[in-house]
C-alpha cells in the first residue's frame, strides 16, 4: 500500500492522542500514593480525578466552534502545548488544592483536541475508509493509556508520583511541533458539498441542537464514557482488591485497557465501513457493542465479589476495553454521515460535551460506592445497567430497531 497524505495525518493525530492519554491516565495508578499522602477517602480521590473532566467536558463545544470558525490547526497546536505545561506544573504541586487546580487546567487543554482532531481526520480520509480512519487514528488513546498507566506505577515506585507528570510533559511539546510542521489546515468546505452550500447557504449551527437522531446519539453515548472512567480511574485499585499487591503490577494489568483499543477500534471501524457500504448503517454495531460492554461489566463485578481467577479477570477486563473503545470508530464515522462538514467540529464538540458528563460522575460515584460497600462490584454493576440503556437509545436512531442507513442532515432540515 502506498503511503498517502492521509496516512501522515493519521500518524500525527495518533501521536497527539498518545501524549494526551499519557498525561490524562497517569493519575489513575497515582491515586493510591496521592490518597495516602493527602489522607483522602476514596470519594475525595474520585473528586480529584473528576477535576480534569469538568474542564475537559465543557471545553468540547466552544473548542469545536472555534475550530469551525478560525481553523483547527492553530487550536491543536495551542492545546497540545498547554496540556504539556500543565503536566509539568502538576508535577510541582505540593498541596491538594494546587493539584486539583492543575488537573482542572489540564482538562482545559485536552478538551480542545477532540473536536478539532476528528474533523481533520474526516477531511483527509477517503469516504470509503471513514470508519477505518476514525478507528486507526484513535488508537493513540489506547496506546497512550497503556504507556501512561504501565509506566506511571514503575516511575512512581522509583522516583515518586510527581516525577511521572514531569516526564510525561515533554512528548506533548513534540506533538505540538509535529502538528505545526506537518499538518495543513483543511478546506472549510468539502468539494462534494459545495453545490449544496451554494444552493441553500451555509448550514445553521442550530441544526445540531434540534435533530432527533443526534440527541439519541448524544444521550446514548454517555454510559460508555461512564464505563470507561469507572475502570480507567479505578482499575489499579480493583486489581489490588482482587489480590494484586504491587502497584507496578496492578498498573501494568490496568494498562491492558489501553492495548484493547488497538484491535477494538480497528476491527469495529472496518466492520462499520462494510455495513455502511452495503446500506446497513452503523448504529447496529454500536448498539451491539454497548450490550457487550454491559455483559463484561456485570462479569467483572461478579469476579471481584467471588475473587475470580486473576487471568480470567484480566481477559474480561481486556474484552470490556475492546468494546468500550471499539464502538467509537463506528460512532465517530457516523457523525460525518449525518452532519454537514461545515459544522462538523461543533457537532463533535457538542457530542463529546454531553458524553463526558458520564466522566463527571463515574470516578466520584464509584469511589463513594467503594466507601459504602467496601467493594467496587456495585460500581461495575451500575455501569452495566447504564450501558444497557445506552444501547437501547442508539437502536432508536432511525431506522429504529433495524439495520439501515441513518438519515443525513445534508441538504435538509435533519428532522
Amino acid at each position: 500500500m502506498r503511503w498517502e497524505k492521509y496516512h501522515t495525518v493519521w500518524a500525527i493525530m495518533i501521536f497527539g492522542w498518545v501524549t494526551n492519554y499519557m498525561v490524562r491516565s497517569s493519575l489513575s495508578p497515582l491515586l493510591i500514593p496521592i490518597l495516602q499522602e493527602f489522607k483522602l477517602t476514596y470519594a475525595q480521590a474520585g473528586i480529584l480525578a473528576t477535576a480534569f473532566f469538568y474542564a475537559y467536558t465543557f471545553m468540547q463545544l466552544p473548542a469545536g466552534h472555534l475550530g469551525d470558525r478560525l481553523g483547527r490547526k492553530v487550536v491543536l497546536i495551542l492545546c497540545t502545548s498547554w496540556w504539556g505545561l500543565m503536566s509539568l506544573l502538576t508535577g510541582l504541586a505540593h498541596s491538594f488544592a494546587s493539584l486539583f487546580v492543575f488537573r482542572f487546567l489540564t482538562g482545559v487543554g485536552e478538551g480542545a483536541y477532540f473536536s478539532n482532531d476528528r474533523p481533520i481526520i474526516s477531511a483527509y480520509t477517503p469516504e470509503k475508509k471513514r470508519g477505518l480512519g476514525q478507528g486507526i487514528s484513535f488508537v493513540g488513546l489506547g496506546i497512550g493509556m497503556f504507556i501512561g498507566i504501565s509506566l506511571a506505577g514503575w516511575i512512581s515506585d522509583q522516583w515518586g508520583w510527581r516525577s511521572v507528570f514531569i516526564l510525561y510533559a515533554f512528548p506533548s511539546f513534540l506533538a505540538s511541533f509535529l502538528i505545526y510542521r506537518l499538518i495543513d489546515e483543511p478546506p472549510k468546505t468539502k468539494k462534494k458539498d459545495e453545490a449544496e452550500v451554494e444552493k441553500s447557504g451555509k448550514p445553521s449551527y442550530f441544526l445540531i441542537f434540534k435533530n432527533r437522531d443526534l440527541w439519541l446519539l448524544y444521550l446514548g453515548g454517555i454510559p460508555a464514557i461512564y464505563a470507561l472512567w469507572v475502570v480507567g480511574t479505578w482499575a489499579p485499585a480493583m486489581f489490588k482488591e482482587i489480590g494484586v499487591e504491587s502497584l507496578a503490577q496492578s498498573s501494568f494489568y490496568s494498562s491492558l485497557l489501553g492495548i484493547s483499543a488497538i484491535p477494538g477500534l480497528s476491527l469495529t471501524g472496518f466492520v462499520s465501513d462494510r455495513l455502511a457500504r452495503k446500506g446497513r448503517g452503523r448504529k447496529g454495531v454500536i448498539a451491539i457493542e454497548f450490550f457487550l460492554i454491559s455483559f463484561c461489566m456485570l462479569a467483572l463485578g461478579y469476579g471481584l465479589k467471588v475473587k475470580m481467577n486473576i487471568y480470567l479477570f484480566i481477559i474480561l477486563f481486556f474484552m470490556a476495553g475492546f468494546f468500550i473503545w471499539g464502538h467509537w470508530a463506528a460512532f465517530y464515522a457516523l457523525l460525518p454521515d449525518i452532519v454537514p462538514y461545515e459544522i462538523l467540529g461543533t457537532a463533535y464538540g457538542l457530542t463529546n460535551t454531553i458524553h463526558f458528563t458520564g466522566s463527571l460522575i463515574a470516578p466520584w460515584m464509584t469511589g463513594w460506592v467503594k466507601d459504602v460497600t467496601a467493594s467496587f462490584s456495585w460500581g461495575l454493576y451500575l455501569a452495566a445497567i447504564f450501558c444497557m440503556l445506552g444501547g437501547i437509545l442508539v437502536l432508536i436512531v432511525r431506522p429504529a430497531f433495524r439495520f439501515g442507513k441513518e438519515p443525513s442532515m445534508i441538504g435538509n432540515a435533519g428532522f
